[in-house]
């Protein structure tokens, strides 16, 4: 009910004079926090179920009543002939070993604190999903119109070129090669458009279809800034992954303290009342251990498999900080490298194209230049501002992954 109201209102919200309102990344990133996001509830239900064995556990098992009739005569059955005869009806209560109730409780309670952290590991993969398809389907946006852009100026030579012919300056195969690249940018929308389309079905997988529809704003978002490497990597131990395998690591051990209690005896009490008819009845009690002196192979063998597991436990936490320092120190790489690339385009090669491009122009008006060679400086000044864009939507991508691993700053 709570996202069918959400939804409802964002489909109201979005509408001003008729114009869609554009999708900025942090409201994109509300609404999929806000959402019921299956993913995630289903590590809350484990969560309460594994907290319920740990109530059950932690209860004495159900007592056990007997009933019968004792001593009777085979010869007659009569049961009145012999003063042992009796009816009898007894309770028997039984106790786990040692604290194996209450440590049952707190290793259900310890898986139940693994299920929320993968819970929270799983809000923050949504949360780096988002980012990254909201990005990518920027890009594709920008992408297209900048391709439209050039398409429209190549259209424009293409007709220049074909009055040109026309008037017996030019060749034929000026105009057949505008035509050319027409085609090819042509084809190249249509990549682009179906790229976006998988970028927006992507988004929609956590915003709903009629909110992934909605333009997005003209600028790109700004993230919050990157701390060094040290600082990056002291916050892995705070990533959800670390803290699910810490609470398995407190299982683990409590494990072994379970295992340990199979040393210790299990006990019962156990008491019962005689009905002799017109004798005196009887009542009896007494106390039950169960002595584990014929199985200690198979304790030592428990507590020593317990103790295995948790090593094993241990491992896999260190084998996954390694990985995520791993995968940090990559994506501040990237990171890095991206934003030489961006600077190098921003000062050089975008400055550069653009100046070929007037400069070609300028020189094919005066008929020092073909009209090849115009065609060419235009494409590239598109590759150029297309690669530039490339270069600024990857440098978030990475930075949101690094996000995903070390946290919001």
């Amino acid at each position: 009910m709570l996202a069918q109201i959400m939804a409802l209102a964002a489909s109201i919200a979005v509408v001003v004079n008729d114009e869609p309102r554009p999708l900025s990344l942090p409201e994109a990133l509300l609404i999929a926090q806000e959402a019921e996001e299956p993913s995630s509830s289903v590590f809350d239900a484990r969560a309460d179920a594994l907290e319920r064995q740990g109530a059950a556990a932690d209860t004495l098992p159900d007592p056990v009543l007997t009933a019968g009739i004792a001593n009777v005569p085979l010869s007659d059955l009569d049961p009145n002939r012999e003063p042992m005869t009796q009816a009898r009806i007894g309770v028997r209560q039984m106790f786990p070993r040692g604290d194996t109730r209450r440590l049952t409780r707190e290793q259900r309670s310890a898986g139940a604190r693994a299920m929320q952290a993968s819970r929270n590991m799983t809000d923050r993969q949504i949360i780096l999903s988002v980012r990254e398809a909201w990005l990518e389907t920027f890009f594709l946006d920008r992408s297209a119109d900048l391709t439209r852009e050039r398409l429209a100026v190549v259209r424009d030579l293409g007709e220049v070129a074909l009055s040109a012919y026309s008037a017996g300056r030019n060749n034929s195969h000026d105009v057949t090669r505008v035509e050319l690249e027409e085609s090819i940018l042509e084809a190249r929308l249509i990549d682009i458009e179906r790229g976006r389309d998988l970028a927006v079905a992507d988004l929609a997988r956590f915003v709903t279809y009629p909110v992934a529809t909605r333009p997005l704003p003209d600028v790109l978002p700004v993230l919050p800034s990157i701390p060094d490497r040290d600082a990056a990597l002291d916050r892995l131990a705070g990533h959800p992954m670390i803290q699910s395998h810490n609470a398995r690591i407190e299982g683990r051990e409590l494990g072994i303290d379970l295992a340990l209690q199979e040393y210790r005896p299990a006990w019962g009490v156990e008491a019962g009342y005689g009905l002799r008819g017109n004798r005196s009845d009887i009542a009896s009690i007494g106390i039950s251990v169960q002595m584990p002196l014929f199985s200690r192979d198979r304790q030592d063998e428990t507590v020593a498999s317990a103790r295995d597991l948790r090593r094993a436990a241990e491992l896999e936490r260190s084998a996954a900080l390694l990985d995520m320092a791993q995968r940090l120190d990559r994506e501040l790489a990237q990171l890095n490298r991206l934003r030489e690339s961006a600077r190098l385009y921003e000062d050089a090669i975008i400055p550069r194209a653009q100046e070929t491009a007037e400069s070609v122009l300028l020189a094919y008006q005066n008929e020092n230049a073909d009209f090849a060679e115009l065609v060419r400086s235009e494409l590239a000044l598109l590759d150029a501002e297309l690669a530039i864009l490339r270069i600024e939507v990857d440098a978030l991508q990475a930075q949101s992954r690094i996000f995903y691993l070390a946290g919001d700053f």
